[in-house]
C-alpha cells in the first residue's frame, strides 16, 4: 500500500525493522566522529600545547555538532513532510523534491565536492607552521577539514533541497490556508517554525566555524586574497541561515497576500449585497421582517469577524502578528 506522506531515509538515518536508530546511537555516533579527530590530532602533536593554542579541538566538536545537527534536523525535516502531505492533500511535490534532490547520490556528491573546498581552502589559508612541525599532524589536520567539510555539505544541500521543496509547495497554500486556525498563521505556523530552528542549528554551526578560524593563527591572512577567501568562507554559514528562512518566506508570503485579498474582495461583495438587502427592508413590527433582518445582520457579522480574521492572519514565518 502506497504511503500517504513522503519517506525520507537518507543512508546515515535509514530505516530499519524497528525503525531509524535510537538518538542514544546518533549522539555516540556524532560525538565518536568527533573524539576520533580530537584524540588522533592531540596523539600526533609533539607539541602538545598547539593542540590548545591552535584550536584543534574546535575543529573535533565542528564535526561532531554537523553531525548531530544532521540528525536533529532530518527529524523535523519528516515531521515537515507529513504536516505538508496533510495540508496539500497529496505528497506529489514533496515525492518529486525528496526523490530528486535528496537521494544519497546526491549527498555523497555534494558532501564531497565540500570536503574538497573545505580542505583547499584551508590549504590556501595556511595550516600553522607548528603543525607542519609533524607530517602525521599535517595529514590528520587535512583529515580534520575534509569530515567537518563532508558533513557540512550535506547539511549545505539539504537545505537547498528544504529551499525547492518549499518554493514548489507555496502554490498549493491557495486552496488549503484556514484563517480559523488558532496557530493564526493559516495552520502553517509548524512549517515556518521548522524553517527557523534549521537556521538557528546553522547559526550555532556558524558560531562554532568562527571561533575556529579567528581562533587558528593562519600562515597566509597577510596575502589580499587570502583575507577575502577567509571572510567569505566565514560568512557562508551566516548566509545559508537567512536564506533557509527568508527565501521561504517570500515565496509563501506572496501566495498568502494573494489568498488574503482575494477572500477579503470576496467577502466584501457578500457584505454589500448582504446590506443592501438589509437597508432595503422596510420599519415595521412583522415578525418575517424582523427575522429575516436577524439573519442578515448575522451575516454581515459573520462576514466581518472572517474579514478580520484574514487581516490578523500572518503572511508568513517572517512577519510579526498583525496589530488589532
Amino acid at each position: 500500500m502506497e504511503s500517504k506522506h513522503t519517506e525520507f531515509y537518507p543512508f546515515y538515518d535509514s530505516l530499519y525493522k524497528e525503525g531509524t536508530i535510537s538518538y542514544a546511537t546518533k549522539i555516540g555516533i556524532s560525538l565518536g566522529f568527533g573524539t576520533f579527530y580530537i584524540l588522533l590530532q592531540y596523539f600526533s602533536l609533539p607539541d602538545k600545547i598547539v593542540f590548545f593554542q591552535q584550536y584543534c579541538w574546535i575543529l573535533g566538536v565542528i564535526i561532531s555538532t554537523s553531525i548531530m545537527a544532521l540528525y536533529i534536523a532530518t527529524d523535523v525535516f519528516r515531521r515537515s513532510l507529513v504536516t505538508m502531505s496533510e495540508f496539500a492533500g497529496d505528497n506529489r511535490v514533496s515525492n518529486q523534491v525528496v526523490e530528486t534532490w535528496l537521494n544519497n547520490k546526491w549527498y555523497f556528491f555534494v558532501g564531497a565536492i565540500w570536503a574538497t573546498s573545505n580542505t583547499t581552502i584551508g590549504h590556501l589559508l595556511g595550516v600553522p607552521g607548528v603543525i607542519h612541525d609533524s607530517a602525521i599532524a599535517l595529514s590528520v589536520q587535512y583529515v580534520g577539514f575534509t569530515m567537518a567539510g563532508f558533513s557540512a555539505g550535506m547539511g549545505v544541500w539539504a537545505i537547498v533541497a528544504v529551499i525547492v521543496l518549499y518554493l514548489k509547495f507555496a502554490p498549493s497554500l491557495q486552496h488549503s490556508l484556514d484563517p480559523n486556525n488558532p496557530d493564526g498563521n493559516g495552520g502553517i505556523k509548524k512549517l515556518g517554525d521548522s524553517l527557523w530552528f534549521f537556521a538557528i542549528l546553522t547559526f550555532v554551526l556558524g558560531v562554532l566555524i568562527s571561533i575556529y578560524m579567528f581562533g587558528v593563527q593562519w600562515e597566509f591572512m597577510y596575502k589580499g586574497y587570502v583575507r577575502l577567501i577567509f571572510f567569505v568562507w566565514l560568512a557562508l554559514p551566516y548566509l545559508v541561515a537567512i536564506s533557509i528562512v527568508l527565501v521561504p518566506g517570500l515565496a509563501v508570503r506572496r501566495q498568502v497576500n494573494q489568498y488574503k485579498n482575494y477572500k477579503i474582495g470576496q467577502l466584501k461583495q457578500q457584505k454589500a449585497q448582504f446590506y443592501t438587502s438589509y437597508k432595503e427592508f422596510r420599519e415595521g413590527d412583522d415578525d418575517q421582517i424582523i427575522a429575516t433582518k436577524k439573519e442578515l445582520n448575522e451575516k454581515l457579522n459573520h462576514i466581518q469577524e472572517q474579514m478580520d480574521k484574514l487581516k490578523k492572519m500572518r503572511d508568513s514565518h517572517i512577519d510579526g502578528k498583525t496589530k488589532d
